[in-house]
């Protein structure tokens, strides 16, 4: 994971790093290892190993041993003991003895003006969408019936028919048509009626006229 200069000094802060030395500390850290919290360096010509933010030696012995080297807090901490164990003297970074550090003190000096708390950090890790590295997305959750195979899937079937007939869209079709039907029928027994009253009429007027 890689830092930004306000985080890294937010973690030099943290570790108790003086704050006349923060702006300091950010530079060395994004001289050393570009602010990648894994950064590992393996071609010193010692055999020597640095490891994290503030590239720490494994010449430091057990002290890559009290706690996390890839944690920034952690090589934060260590980095302060390498100082502090110095004199409280940045001597022991190469970048810093080499002055190359000082290509990152503009941005280290602002940003050790406004550095961001190491809680503030963790939680927009923790709001993110995207999952943690090592960490499996969670497959689609399947059906109880998906586990008993075709039976399941016939299953699956009858109850998808079962929810359209008990669909509340259905029934409306359903009474439309059975009111439909009834208005037809209505009406065709009324025009039957109107029928045999006209037959009626006509018959009457016929009877009449032959007795006429």
């Amino acid at each position: 994971m890689k830092l930004s200069a306000q985080q890294i000094a937010g973690y030099a802060r943290a570790a108790g790093f003086p704050p006349d030395q923060i702006a300091t500390a950010t530079a060395v850290a994004l001289a050393e290892s570009g602010g990648e919290t894994t950064a590992t360096n393996k071609a010193n010509t010692n055999g020597s190993i640095d490891y994290g933010l503030w590239q720490i030696n494994t010449v430091h012995g057990a002290l890559l041993n009290q706690g996390d080297k890839f944690n920034p807090l952690d090589n934060a901490k260590m980095a302060l003991t390498v100082y502090a164990r110095a004199g409280n003297k940045w001597t022991p970074w190469t970048v810093y003895k080499s002055g190359a550090y000082r290509v990152q003190m503009p941005a280290a000096t602002l940003a050790a003006r406004q550095p961001t708390d190491p809680v503030e950090i963790a939680h927009q890790d923790s709001t993110r969408n995207i999952p943690a590295e090592g960490t499996a997305i969670p497959a689609a959750q399947s059906s109880p019936l998906d586990l008993l195979g075709p039976i399941g899937t016939a299953l699956g079937s009858i109850t998808g028919v079962l929810d359209k007939v008990t669909s509340g869209s259905l029934w409306l079709r359903v009474g439309a048509f059975i009111v439909g039907s009834c208005l037809m029928a209505f009406s065709l027994l009324r025009l039957s009626g109107a029928d045999q009253m006209v037959g009626k009429a006509a018959k009457l007027a016929v009877t009449k006229g032959l007795k006429a």
